[in-house]
């Protein structure tokens, strides 16, 4: 009625889902206490209701305004002259205090009054329970209220998590890893793609880390899980899809190799003619590299007998046959004057380039966590075994840091793994404890600086955008889902972000950002799109299919934090100087590729081997 407290105004015009509301001017207070809380008319952002009969409909403030004009003629104005307005977007109903669903099935028309909700209102809009909803935060309309998401929506629908520097993306990520860690899914599997190195200390005895260098935990991407194209480029960096002489050599004896281990395979054994060059399946590269430099180089007693080899001597007689596993390539006698012996096993030299290219990359220590991966040699180890180890152990959470991965290499890696956790889940989607049976959840931190737009545009290149992208377009069907969590959207590439069902957009100032964000929610709520640079850190409009409606929640703090706090200049720099700096320590820890402390430095000034630092 009029005369309730709750009273607002009442309906001028309608255009589809859209209203236009003209507030009353005998409102006695624009802040009236209603049930002892202040409420504030017309916010954008807020939620109204209009009763009609015993159905309610609902909608979301995206406009406040006042038709305050002297020739109302010259402009477009949906209400009368002087009078204060609002426009609000239809969301939902509800018959009386029956749960809130979303949708229209009756539509308000002239003079229906609108009123403000209450917090018993907020409770039937917000109050959605059930199996899979995930306690968060709470809503910025009332912090009494709980803000829950559909854990099912967000794993097959897919999410999206945007926001500026500081906004409170990597604490909004860590909140929703420990809700799903709290005991109520001990079968839940996540694996968290963690560019920085920032959640394996927030997420401390709820995560299994693997980073490179870690001792207990290493991080292992095997080299033969590439396809020969990426191996190429990885190796000699090809770039072009075409094939060279030194290509196919190298490609043949890398098929022979895979071909001679495939009845071998721990996993199990596979047929030789089911093998192809790009199957994932181990081989030595180390080896392979070895064995045709010895081709290329050697020379021989006799013509054609490689049985005789003439290696060069050490000065006590042993012959120097070189270092496989360290990639010490052998020394062969000069070949003789005048076609005398010893004899080149091979005249033509076409791959010396080519094996010096691979020398370098494999001697390189940045790349050893590819092209060093321990027992997994198909024998030993597997990949099964590799699988397991990542998504089937004590934790929920799995974090694979790649901070020491070389930014060159980061959108191979991050595809490579993208590759080998769908194509698991994909061809065990049948299997007790596999695919649908145990969905699987990837998130994918600063995921702009790999997926960006237009990056599958070269050769390999890429690679990460189209490994992705097949998880956002299929990975509902075999039970993998994907949050991508970025500050910048209008880097990312757009078919991944269209195909995001929920998005939580943190204070988000540059409006190319925002643009895309108006472009790709579901929900045409342009006003509110329009508050995301007035956000408070750690608040997040969340849109789509996770919740029943758009709504503003506050996200508290997570104890520990990630590691993505901002530095304290003020503070620091009112700091005594420090004398000296040790940047021996940080050159020697860049040159071997092994983070330092201070506490080594007395081990660098005795000349202990830079091997030695931890």
């Amino acid at each position: 009625m009029k005369t309730d407290v709750t009273f607002l105004g009442v309906i001028r015009r309608v255009v589809g889902a859209k209203i236009f509301v003209e507030i009353s001017p005998e409102i006695p207070s624009a802040s009236p206490i209603i049930g002892g809380r202040v409420y504030r008319l017309g916010q954008v952002g807020s939620f109204v209701r209009i009763p009609l009969g015993f159905l309610n409909l609902y909608g979301v403030v995206s406009m406040v305004g006042a038709s305050e004009i002297t020739h109302p003629e010259e402009v477009d104005i949906p209400v009368p002259q002087g009078q204060r307005w609002i426009e609000v977007q239809l969301v939902g109903e509800s018959y009386g205090m029956e749960k809130f669903q979303r949708g229209i099935s009756v539509f308000p028309t002239l003079d229906d009054e609108v009123h403000i909700v209450t917090e018993q209102d907020l409770a039937v809009i917000y109050g959605v329970s059930g199996p899979s909803m995930v306690e968060i935060g709470t809503h910025a309309a009332s912090e009494s209220l709980s803000a829950a998401i559909d854990l099912d929506k967000i794993v097959t629908r897919h999410a999206a998590i945007l926001g500026s520097t500081g906004s409170g993306k990597s604490n909004t990520v860590a909140k929703f890893l420990k809700a799903l860690t709290d005991g109520e899914y001990p079968s839940a599997r996540v694996v968290v793609i963690d560019p920085h190195g920032e959640y394996g200390p927030a997420l401390e005895g709820r995560a299994h880390v693997f980073s490179i260098g870690d001792a207990e935990n290493p991080l292992r991407v095997p080299y033969w899980a590439l396809s020969f194209d990426e191996l190429a480029w990885l190796l000699v960096d090809r770039r072009t899809a075409s094939e060279s002489l030194q290509d196919i050599t190298l490609r043949d004896r890398i098929f022979e190799d895979k071909k001679a281990v495939c009845e071998k395979l721990k996993a199990g054994k596979i047929a030789m003619d089911e093998v192809t060059p790009d199957s994932p399946i181990p081989f030595n590269i180390r080896k392979i590299w070895y064995d045709l430099y010895v081709k290329e180089h050697a020379t021989l007693r006799e013509k054609d007998k490689w049985d005789k080899i003439t290696y060069k001597k050490d000065p006590s007689g042993a012959e120097i046959k070189g270092d496989i596993e360290n990639v010490i390539p052998p020394q062969f006698e000069p070949p003789g004057p005048g076609g005398q012996e010893p004899f080149w096993g091979t005249p033509q030299k076409i791959l010396a380039s080519y094996l010096n290219k691979i020398m370098v990359r494999l001697r390189d220590k940045r790349f050893y966590f590819l092209l060093k991966p321990g027992d997994y040699d198909g024998i030993k180890k597997d990949l099964h075994d590799l699988l397991t180890n990542w998504v089937d152990h004590k934790h929920a959470i799995t974090v694979l840091d790649l901070k020491g991965v070389p930014p060159e290499v980061t959108d191979l890696v991050v595809g490579v793994v993208t590759r080998i956790l769908f194509e698991g889940m994909f061809w065990g989607r049948d299997l007790p404890g596999i695919g649908k049976q145990r969905p699987l959840l990837i998130v994918y931190e600063e995921a702009h600086t790999y997926l960006p737009r237009g990056g599958s545009a070269q050769f390999v290149s890429g690679y990460a955008c189209n490994a992705v992208r097949r998880i956002f377009k299929e990975g509902r069907k075999y039970g993998v889902g994907a949050i991508v969590v970025s500050q910048r959207p209008s880097e990312l590439d757009e078919t991944i972000l269209s195909q995001c069902g929920t998005f939580f957009a943190l204070r988000l100032s540059n409006s190319d950002d925002q643009g895309r964000v108006r472009s790709t929610v579901p929900d045409a709520l342009a006003g509110l799109i329009d508050m995301l640079p007035a956000l408070r850190t750690g608040e997040a409009l969340v849109l789509g299919e996770a919740v029943q409606i758009p709504c503003r929640i506050r996200l508290p703090l997570v104890e520990p934090r990630p590691k993505s706090d901002d530095p304290e200049p003020a503070k620091r720099w009112k700091e005594t100087r420090v004398e000296n700096p040790p940047y021996d320590i940080a050159v020697t820890g860049w040159r071997c590729q092994i983070m330092a402390s201070p506490s080594e430095k007395g081990d660098i000034d005795n000349g202990k081997s830079p091997s030695s630092i931890k």
